[in-house]
């Protein structure tokens, strides 16, 4: 395949199919480097034309063409890689020397973003976190405005607002786990200039006693925090002093107990055993 038919397919005039919100990002056809610099710089350069008009807030028909280049753009940053010795490669160094990140986002969320373009954002976050093939988080040019967005979304929100805001803390979570110095980049001074708080944590633990796959992927990222806080004197201290970590959770446990019956019923001298008929209808006893 030569390269302006893969050029083609990757619409980067921003015309056509929208691209789905929901879907992963995809693989590009395999190309060059070059070719794929090439492909993001286009993509990039008509964005500019849309970005630096003025006078009037964006049209429908130009947040569609930017959500479509965007889409098209974080889906070839995430196939970068270094090439060489070079501590990043070719389209994060653009992405860094144009800020065109923070650029984009600032543009999709001026004024009083709503919360579908913000759900957009987290999930465009979360894809390119998800599957990068390189270290992103260590640099500015994708942390300073990740942790803008991050920022924007600390209000309670939709029902759906909270799913998207969750998975990217969730995927963010990981990715730390498996570079831990990269935790400490995510303290955080509020407006007030008050304590610095560990942002990523902070926003996780309104979910922690949240039912079904929500709470559970927010419980499951707080323990991975929690597990490298161990080695991390700064991050252990955000956590019990600057954090509602321990009021929240003693608040939920409270709940919990309360729950208990006050006494216990002895009916019988096997009243401490565990009978058939009392685990046949817990399926997590039934598999243990």
């Amino acid at each position: 395949m030569d390269r302006m038919s893969w050029l083609s397919k990757l619409n980067p005039r921003g015309g056509g199919q929208r691209a789905p919100r929901s879907a992963s990002l995809q693989s590009p056809v395999t190309a060059d480097p070059e070719t794929c610099l090439m492909v993001f710089k286009n993509h990039w350069a008509q964005v500019l034309r849309i970005l630096e008009r003025r006078g009037c807030s964006p049209a429908p028909d130009d947040l569609s063409a930017v959500r479509n280049h965007t889409y098209q753009m974080l889906n070839l940053l995430a196939q970068d890689r270094p090439r060489g010795e070079a501590p990043r490669g070719p389209i994060l160094e653009l992405v860094a020397a144009e800020d065109v990140l923070e650029r984009l986002l600032g543009w999709q969320l001026q004024g009083e973003p709503s919360e579908e373009r913000k759900v957009e954002q987290l999930k465009l976050y979360e894809m390119l976190i998800s599957q990068a093939r390189q270290p992103l988080l260590r640099h500015r040019a994708v942390l300073t405005p990740l942790l803008r967005l991050l920022g924007l979304c600390a209000e309670p929100g939709s029902a759906a607002l909270d799913n998207s805001l969750v998975l990217l803390l969730s995927q963010l979570c990981a990715s730390v786990a498996q570079e831990p110095a990269v935790l400490e980049l995510f303290f955080h001074s509020p407006a007030d200039q008050g304590p610095a708080n560990l942002i990523i944590f902070s926003l996780l633990i309104p979910f922690i006693h949240h039912e079904g796959v929500l709470g559970q992927q927010a419980r499951d990222a707080l323990l991975l925090i929690m597990a490298m806080s161990a080695g991390n004197p700064a991050v252990a201290r955000s956590i019990t002093d600057n954090s509602y970590f321990c009021p929240v959770l003693a608040t939920g446990l409270s709940a919990l107990y309360s729950s208990l019956p006050r006494k216990l019923e002895a009916r019988g001298d096997d009243w401490h055993c565990l009978r058939r008929e009392d685990w046949i209808g817990v399926s997590s006893l039934v598999l243990s």
